[in-house]
């Protein structure tokens, strides 16, 4: 995965991610999948808090 230049662009990159995950591991708990889309949003995103990184995740991992 590349690095996100533009915080606005982490909400859909959150979503491939996701996505690419599932794909790969469909049977992956919900937990971890949140946790690991949640670490990639913090640490690929230049200037994005982990605060921010919880509500991008909030928004596109939600745990059911």
């Amino acid at each position: 995965m590349n690095r996100i230049e533009k915080k606005e662009m982490a909400p859909d990159a959150a979503k491939i991610f996701k996505e690419e995950v599932l794909a790969s591991v469909p049977d992956i708990p919900r937990k971890e999948l949140c946790a690991m889309v949640d670490d990639y949003i913090y640490y690929q995103t230049d200037d994005v808090s982990r605060e921010e990184a919880h509500a991008i995740i909030d928004a596109t991992c939600v745990l059911k």
